[in-house]
């Protein structure tokens, strides 16, 4: 009695037949090249939205605040110096808070698009280098530029709030992607140079 053969069994037969050697091996990994992309993709993903969440909040969330009794109170944006009170002592330029707003906006895009750039893992891993680079300026003009400017106008000490820390996360989370993309791609290169 002659067993049979299954539908499976056939299709794997003819695709490993010697007409079409390299088909099966190709499908298979391009198969499992697909799946590990998904699955890789995941903890940077959450990374990169949590850096773009962080950019996000600093329009939301004050930087600093300048207050005292005798001299004023003032919150440093990042839209620009907003005074509380009614009738101000300092009347900072409109100018004064552009640097600071196109580091902010340029943060925020780039973490943005940088997510939905999964695909082509090199240009992401480009863009996120930028990106960690302009957070970097970005800190840095905040601590070391716009509160001391500040300062000096007011005469008030400052006190940090949330959107003070907002950079310092997203820098986090940016590098945190970063090196998670990198490996990814140093993975998936040695997975080809095994092939």
């Amino acid at each position: 009695m002659m067993g049979t053969i299954s539908g499976a069994k056939i299709l794997y037969k003819l695709l490993k037949s010697k007409k079409n050697p390299g088909f099966c091996k190709n499908y298979r990994t391009l198969q499992d090249t697909n799946n590990t992309q998904f699955m890789i993709q995941r903890i940077q993903s959450l990374f990169l939205a949590v850096a773009a969440i962080a950019a996000i909040l600093m329009f939301f969330f004050p930087i600093a605040d300048f207050y005292s009794e005798t001299l004023g109170n003032y919150k440093l944006l990042a839209t620009g110096l907003k005074c509380l009170d009614p009738d101000p002592k300092i009347h900072p330029s409109a100018l004064f808070a552009i640097p600071l707003l196109v580091f902010v906006l340029g943060s925020t895009g780039l973490s943005l698009i940088t997510l939905f750039l999964y695909k082509n893992r090199q240009f992401q891993i480009r863009l996120l280098s930028f990106n960690i680079l302009i957070t970097i300026v970005l800190v840095i003009v905040i601590f070391l530029f716009y509160v001391n400017s500040v300062q000096k106008l007011t005469g008030i000490p400052p006190v940090y709030e949330f959107g003070a820390f907002c950079p310092l996360i997203n820098l986090l989370f940016l590098i945190l992607a970063n090196r998670y993309i990198r490996k990814d791609q140093n993975l998936v290169r040695s997975a080809d140079r095994l092939r």
